[in-house]
């Protein structure tokens, strides 16, 4: 029982890595298609992560726009992936949207919190998610199955010798 309980639990985690993998690969080709307003970028800057084994450096852009008068700050710039961990990449990105930059948001018409500036792409790391997530969901789901025939097996070949007896 232990071992069906632990490949429900896999099986839920790698169904919860594909959804959210599918759903950035989703929001990152819908987004072309969404409405756009004007927004204004408030900062730019490069945050340093730092690991175990590495530092990564992290472009975090935050900017104001506003839908139907009702004002937003989003830090998104895009579903896909923009976030390589390399210096020079966070740097040319901060650059690009500089304090006081205009810039065309795409924000999602159902909620418009929803934001993205570059838009259309969807990076390797959503692609290794969402496959990653079915290829666990998938193993562990047959795994539960073949556990589970296998028990039904044996209850009925139990069941038999008790009734041959």
């Amino acid at each position: 029982m232990m071992k069906v309980l632990l490949a429900g639990l896999m099986l839920l985690f790698g169904g919860m890595l594909a959804y959210g993998g599918g759903r950035m690969l989703y929001r990152a080709h819908e987004s072309q298609q969404w409405p756009t307003t004007e927004g204004t970028v408030v900062s730019s800057s490069v945050e340093t992560q730092h690991g175990r084994r590495s530092t990564r450096f992290h472009p975090e852009v935050r900017y104001t726009y506003s839908v139907a008068g009702h004002p937003y700050t989003a830090n998104t710039i895009s579903f896909g992936g923009n976030d390589s961990g390399a210096l020079m990449d966070a740097q040319r990105l901060t650059q690009r949207y500089a304090s006081g930059t205009k810039l065309p948001v795409h924000y999602e018409p159902t909620d418009p919190a929803v934001t993205c500036v570059e838009c259309g792409g969807a990076g390797a790391s959503s692609y290794v998610v969402m496959l990653g997530g079915l290829a666990v969901a998938g193993i562990s789901g047959a795994g539960m199955v073949d556990m589970l025939r296998s028990d039904l097996r044996e209850r009925r070949r139990l069941k038999r010798q008790s009734f041959a007896r």
